[in-house]
């Protein structure tokens, strides 16, 4: 069911629109029409506030766009108030510690891996375009609301930073301080990289963890594949590197971010993306059990899909 909001003076007008199968279409109305039907002008209800409309529905269960928010909190100053009290804002995404669902992923990461994925594989620069701040602000904002978020709307580029904000929010990073040591990463070996980023470097990191790189590097393995992004495993280490690193010395944390063959951060990355199935061996394993997959990239994914469809 998709909602449209219009302003009518001071006044917002939600229309639902119940059949899925219609073309999104913006629905204006004529005042003076729908005031001749009685008949359909009884049957709406004006609200003037967002407290007031949580004391008829529950808001985390319908799509507030962020512009009435910003409209509502002008309207009344009690109304921000009102909504902070909601219990749909004590339930955030983005920046909390990790915590996966039982055989599944935090929502944010199913839905945009998902959507990347069927949609991205043909953008040029995915991952390293920046879309616009309101857009994404307003997408951010609707996650940790609860709410319905559109990534249609909002599209592929909002839908793959949003991947890498999510990672860098973390309260605890993927490596660097309470994560996997930077001096771990300097002492990978020249020889024998793959096999020093699965047995050594992993194992420093939590199992949430890694199960989270594991569904990541898998989506990051096809982008590389696509020549159309022309995101080579490389160009997305220097991209995502940044965002799975942090400590106290920001000049440590700009010297592990180079991709290649230094012994890196954003060296092990790469590794993560062009050797996918040999790093990720126990944690493919875990997600598809033992038997051997015929393309662990795209079964890995075919399971967000699993998830996502669940939900």
């Amino acid at each position: 069911m998709s909602s449209f909001w219009h302003r009518v003076g001071r006044r917002s007008l939600s229309i639902e629109r119940p059949r899925t199968d219609e073309p999104r279409t913006r629905h204006s109305l004529d005042m003076g029409t729908i005031r001749r039907s009685q008949k359909f002008f009884a049957k709406i209800t004006w609200i003037d506030t967002l407290a007031e409309l949580g004391r008829h529905v529950p808001l985390s269960q319908i799509s507030v766009p962020q512009a009435v928010y910003e409209y509502d909190a002008r309207v009344e100053k009690g109304a921000t108030r009102a909504v902070v009290e909601q219990p749909i804002l004590h339930t955030r995404e983005f920046g909390v510690l990790l915590a996966m669902p039982p055989q599944g992923l935090p929502r944010p990461v199913r839905e945009t891996l998902a959507f990347v994925r069927h949609n991205g594989l043909r953008t040029e620069g995915l991952f390293r375009r920046s879309p616009p701040s309101t857009v994404l602000r307003a997408a951010k904002d609707a996650y940790d609301h609860s709410q319905y978020v559109d990534l249609e709307i909002a599209g592929v580029n909002v839908a793959a930073v949003l991947l890498k904000l999510f990672v860098r929010e973390l309260p605890n990073p993927v490596f660097g301080t309470n994560g996997c040591s930077y001096d771990v990463v300097r002492a990978m070996p020249s020889d024998g990289r793959v096999d020093y980023v699965r047995d050594t470097i992993l194992e420093q990191i939590s199992d949430d963890y890694r199960r989270l790189l594991c569904f990541v590097c898998a989506l990051l393995s096809q982008v590389a594949r696509s020549s159309e992004t022309r995101m080579t495993a490389y160009n997305l280490a220097v991209v995502w590197a940044p965002n799975m690193l942090r400590s106290n010395d920001p000049v440590a944390d700009i010297n592990m971010c180079p991709a290649g063959k230094a012994s890196t951060v954003g060296a092990v990355v790469q590794i993560m993306v062009e050797h996918f199935e040999q790093v990720f061996t126990r944690e493919i394993a875990s997600v598809l059990g033992p038997a051997e997959p015929s393309d662990a990239v795209n079964d890995i994914l075919n399971t967000v899909d699993l998830m996502n469809q669940a939900s």
